[in-house]
C-alpha cells in the first residue's frame, strides 16, 4: 500500500518538474515578445520621434574674447599672441511658469499589434527677465589692461549685440511640427530654426531678440545719453565692451522683458523638463490615467483621476544647480562641451552626479592635441506615460503562479482519488497539466491582441470548461466534477485579485498559500494514511 501511494505521489513530483521545465521555455517566450516590441518602438522612435527633454529657454549673448600678448625679452622675437575664440554668456530668466497641456494616446504610432504611447500638446513659457545689472556686469567683465604696458597688451572682448538669440532647446525638434509663437514685450517675434548654431552640441529654435528692445535695455535712462546714442544709430554689429561701457553710465537695474512662448511639441513614452533660472513652476495637465512621475524630483502636488491628472514641481536646488552647468558648459571656449539629453543617452537618471567628464582627442593635420571635453548632464523631472496594459509585464507575473496552480490542481485530483476512492490513471494527471499548462500559452498571444484581464478571463475559461468536461468522465459523476471545476475556477479567480492588487500582491499570495494548506489539513485531519492504497 504504501508502495503504491509513493509511487504515485513520485509520478506527480515528476509531473510537476516537467511542466516547470515547459513554464520556463514560455517565460523564454515573453521575454523574446517583450524585446522584439521594444525594438519595434525604438523603430518607430528612430523613424518619428523619440521622448522629449525640453530645456527651459534663455537667451544667450555671442562674444568674441582676444586674449593679450605676452611681449618677448628675447630682441627680433615677435609678441606672443593667442588667437581669438569664441565665448556664448547666458542669462536665465528671474521667474519662469511652465505649463504643459497634453493629450496621451496609443493610437498614433502602429506597427502590427504593437503601438507607442504617444503625447502631443502645447508647451507654455511665461517668462520675466531683469537685466539692467546682468547687462551692466557682463559688459564690465573680461577687459583687464596690465600696469606693464611693455609685457601686456589689452585683452579685448566683442559682444555681438546684433546675434543676440532667444533660445529653446528641444531635445527632438522632429517633435515641433510648426514653430513656436513668441512674444516679446507684447510684440510677437517669429522663431526659426538655426541655421548657423551659436551653440553647438544642443538643439533648440531660436528667436531674434528685437532690436528696439535690445536698445532699451542698452541705452542709459537719461535722455542724455539717449541723445548721445543717437548720433552713433542705435547698435552697432559689433560692440567693443569699452565702447559699450561708456554708454551704460546709468543702467535701470530694474529693466524687464517678458517674454511668452507658446510650443507645440509631439514626443514618445516620456517627457521631461530641464529646471534653470531663478524662480520655476511647472505644472502639468494629461488625460493619461496611469503616469509614472520620473526624474530628480517628485511633483510638489498631484493629482490623478479617471479623467486624468495634474501635477506641478518647483524645486530650487535643482534650478540653481542646472544654471551653474549649463552657463558653464556654454560658456566653455571653443565649445569643448556637450550637453547631453536623456533622449539622446539614454542614461539612468538615478546617478547622483551632474556631470561627467571623459578626456578626448582632437587631431590637427599630424599634430594630435589632447583636450577636456566635458559631457554635462543636467537635472530634469517629468513623466513617462507607462501602458496600464503591459501585457508582457502582467503575464510574467501570472506565471509566478503557475506552477503553484498546477500543485493545487494535481492535489485536489489526489484528495478526489484518496478521500473519494476514486482510481486516476498518470495520463489522466498529465492531461490535465497540460490543459493547465495551455492555459499561459493562450494567454500570451490573446493578451497582445486584446486586454489583460479579457485575455485572461477568455483563456481561463477555456481551461475551466476544458478540464470541467474532461473530469466529468474522470471522476464517473457530474457532482465531483463541478466542484473539481468551481475550485479550479475560483483559483485562477484568487489568482487574478492578487495580481491585480501591485502593492498587495505578495501580502495577498502568502495568505492565500496558507488558506490553501489549511483546507488540505483539515479536510485530511481524519485520514488514516496507512490505510491509504
Amino acid at each position: 500500500m504504501q508502495k503504491t501511494l509513493l509511487t504515485k505521489l513520485s509520478i506527480i513530483v515528476g509531473l510537476c518538474i516537467i511542466f516547470s521545465i515547459g513554464l520556463s521555455m514560455i517565460s523564454d517566450i515573453i521575454y523574446e515578445r517583450q524585446y522584439y516590441a521594444e525594438s519595434v518602438i525604438k523603430e518607430i522612435t528612430e523613424q518619428h520621434v523619440n521622448p522629449q527633454e525640453v530645456i527651459n529657454p534663455f537667451i544667450a549673448i555671442p562674444t568674441t574674447i582676444t586674449p593679450a600678448c605676452q611681449s618677448s625679452d628675447t630682441p627680433n622675437v615677435k609678441n606672443k599672441c593667442e588667437p581669438s575664440y569664441s565665448k556664448i554668456e547666458t542669462i536665465f530668466a528671474f521667474q519662469t511658469q511652465a505649463a504643459q497641456n497634453l493629450k496621451v494616446n496609443t493610437d498614433t504610432y502602429k506597427r502590427g499589434i504593437y503601438s507607442a504611447t504617444s503625447y502631443d500638446g502645447q508647451l507654455t513659457f511665461n517668462q520675466s527677465y531683469t537685466l539692467g545689472k546682468t547687462l551692466k556686469n557682463l559688459d564690465q567683465a573680461g577687459t583687464t589692461i596690465d600696469d606693464d604696458a611693455d609685457k601686456t597688451q589689452l585683452a579685448k572682448t566683442i559682444t555681438h549685440w546684433n546675434k543676440v538669440k532667444l533660445i529653446i532647446p528641444v531635445s527632438d525638434l522632429r517633435g515641433v511640427a510648426t514653430l513656436p509663437t513668441v512674444t516679446i514685450n507684447q510684440k510677437t517675434i517669429a522663431a526659426n530654426y538655426p541655421q548657423i548654431p551659436i551653440i553647438e552640441n544642443l538643439t533648440y529654435v531660436e528667436v531674434d531678440i528685437p532690436k528696439d528692445v535690445l536698445d532699451q535695455l542698452i541705452n542709459p535712462t537719461s535722455q542724455q545719453n539717449k541723445d548721445s546714442l543717437a548720433t552713433t544709430g542705435s547698435i552697432n554689429t559689433d560692440l567693443n565692451k569699452s565702447e559699450v561701457s561708456s554708454k551704460l553710465s546709468n543702467p535701470r537695474d530694474n529693466q524687464a522683458l517678458n517674454i511668452v512662448i507658446d510650443l507645440p511639441l509631439a514626443g514618445i513614452s516620456n517627457l521631461t523638463t530641464v529646471p534653470t533660472g531663478q524662480n520655476f513652476t511647472l505644472s502639468m495637465h494629461s488625460n493619461w490615467q496611469t503616469p509614472n512621475f520620473i526624474g530628480k524630483a517628485l511633483p510638489n502636488t498631484k493629482s490623478i483621476t479617471a479623467k486624468g491628472f495634474d501635477a506641478s514641481w518647483q524645486n530650487q536646488y535643482l534650478t540653481v544647480a542646472n544654471n551653474q552647468y549649463l552657463s558653464q558648459c556654454i560658456r566653455t571656449s571653443n565649445q569643448h562641451c556637450t550637453i547631453m539629453s536623456e533622449s539622446s543617452l539614454n542614461t539612468d537618471r538615478s546617478s547622483d552626479s551632474f556631470s561627467t567628464v571623459s578626456e578626448g582627442v582632437v587631431t590637427a593635420g599630424n599634430d594630435s592635441t589632447t583636450i577636456n571635453h566635458r559631457n554635462t548632464q543636467l537635472n530634469s523631472f517629468g513623466v513617462s506615460f507607462a501602458n496600464p496594459n503591459d501585457v508582457y509585464l502582467q503575464t510574467e507575473r501570472a506565471m509566478k503562479y503557475a506552477l503553484l496552480l498546477i500543485l493545487v490542481s494535481f492535489g485536489t485530483f489526489f484528495l478526489f482519488e484518496v478521500l473519494k476512492s476514486s482510481r486516476i490513471h498518470p495520463i489522466q494527471y498529465l492531461l490535465v497539466g497540460c490543459a493547465l499548462f495551455v492555459f499561459y500559452v493562450l494567454l500570451l498571444p490573446l493578451a497582445e491582441q486584446i486586454a489583460f484581464w479579457q485575455a485572461y478571463m477568455v483563456a481561463s475559461s477555456a481551461c475551466v470548461g476544458l478540464i470541467g468536461w474532461y473530469s466529468y468522465y474522470v471522476f464517473g459523476g457530474l457532482k465531483r466534477a463541478v466542484i473539481f471545476a468551481a475550485t479550479l475556477a475560483g483559483l485562477y479567480a484568487a489568482f487574478f485579485g492578487i495580481l491585480s492588487t501591485e502593492d498587495l500582491n505578495l501580502l495577498l499570495g502568502a495568505i492565500f498559500c496558507f488558506v490553501i494548506l489549511a483546507c488540505v489539513m483539515v479536510m485530511t485531519r481524519k485520514l488514516d494514511w496507512y490505510k491509504v492504497t
